[in-house]
């Protein structure tokens, strides 16, 4: 019987383990020049550079033309771009309120699929660049970026961002409520699901089993090798599931509460995910730390770390896509390093460093 590896005890922990929406006091040409300092100085050495503080008339020209984005849609840029046969490109753009994120996004996707199409067959080199291309989002900041070492690029945007400053939501409103944080035994349900007598299964639990079998009936098939599983098993928790920004549903730290309710908090989200790895016997701990609880699962005998909570961000969030959509993979197959830059902190001990990445999304 599987058991997550760390702290099989109960933890106490201060309520609210949602991420908040990312904010910062930088400008674009600050983010932007982080990000370009964190690549090779070949890369950078022959950029062109348009900056809205400098040059607001061809920094717009260039959102307009290369990205589709017109000047009411941004608020602050920064567009830095390689010119003839080369391919390398970073740009930083904070959108204006209520501009659609999920079209602007959209937008720059586009934008790379027709970059790969110039430079596939003509130039190699300069196609695999836009391959690993990056599109990332904090709030209402966009990155794109084209360059050499993507998760550089990727850890110095996100250095310049922290949570807002918001009141942890309880339900009594009087301060932090303290709750008893508890992992879920996944093996009463795994041995019931894999010699298929259910007779020892409690009412909850026998919910739980329906429930997944259901999910995994319809979101996997028979060939799927296990990262794909591990990434249809992520995307449906996000589609199915809603944070509990009450904090104070019955179920919200057990599977029956994601699974049959609809919602749960971190701890909640991480024992239901672990309870799939083990149904599908793919290699998975959970990890928990003073405030909050994430996942790690092994892949081809290397470790990622999976944050399915904060894939999912609450209502709070401006135009919150589906799961299957790029915003929902932040934080989906990425290293423990990662995890630290991105306010994520535990005791190391007993716990395997996550030093593998797999993105969920390319350039279709």
């Amino acid at each position: 019987m599987k058991k997550s590896l760390c702290c099989l005890l109960a933890i106490l922990l201060l309520a609210g383990c949602a991420p908040k929406e990312p904010v910062t006091d930088a400008t674009a040409a600050q983010i932007g020049g982080a990000v370009i300092d964190a690549q090779p100085e070949e890369f950078w050495a022959t950029l062109h550079s348009l900056f809205a503080d400098q040059d607001p008339e061809g920094l717009s020209a260039y959102l307009s033309t290369a990205y589709g984005l017109p000047r009411e849609a941004w608020v602050d840029g920064l567009a830095v771009y390689s010119e003839g046969m080369a391919a390398g490109e970073v740009a930083v753009i904070r959108l204006a309120d209520g501009w659609n994120k999920d079209e602007a996004v959209q937008a720059l996707w586009d934008y790379i699929d027709g970059r790969l199409i110039d430079f596939t067959g003509y130039a190699p080199e300069e196609a695999a660049l836009v391959e690993d291309a990056l599109v990332l989002e904090q709030g209402r900041w966009l990155l794109l970026a084209i360059c050499p070492d993507p998760e550089a690029a990727e850890s110095a945007f996100r250095s310049f961002f922290e949570t807002a400053g918001q009141t942890v939501r309880n339900p009594g409103g009087g301060g932090h409520d303290k709750v008893e944080m508890t992992l879920y035994d996944t093996g009463p349900v795994v041995d019931a699901y894999r010699s298929g007598d259910t007779s020892a299964l409690s009412e909850l639990d026998q919910a739980v089993l329906n429930a997944c079998v259901q999910a995994m009936d319809e979101v996997l098939t028979a060939d799927m090798p296990p990262a794909e599983q591990e990434l249809a098993i992520h995307d449906w928790m996000i589609d199915h599931a809603a944070y509990d920004e009450t904090e104070a549903l019955p179920h919200n730290q057990h599977p029956y509460g994601l699974l049959v309710e609809g919602q749960a908090i971190c701890i909640g989200y991480a024992n239901t995910f672990q309870l799939f790895m083990d149904l599908l016997d793919i290699p998975c701990i959970t990890v928990v730390s003073d405030t909050h609880a994430w996942n790690q699962v092994q892949l081809d005998g290397e470790w990622y770390g999976v944050d399915v909570t904060w894939d999912d961000p609450m209502g709070s969030y401006e135009d919150v896509p589906a799961a299957g959509e790029k915003a929902h993979h932040i934080y989906f197959n990425v290293t423990s390093d990662f995890l630290r830059e991105n306010r994520h902190e535990w005791n190391a001990d007993g716990v395997p460093e996550a030093t593998g990445t797999r993105y969920a999304w390319r350039p279709s």
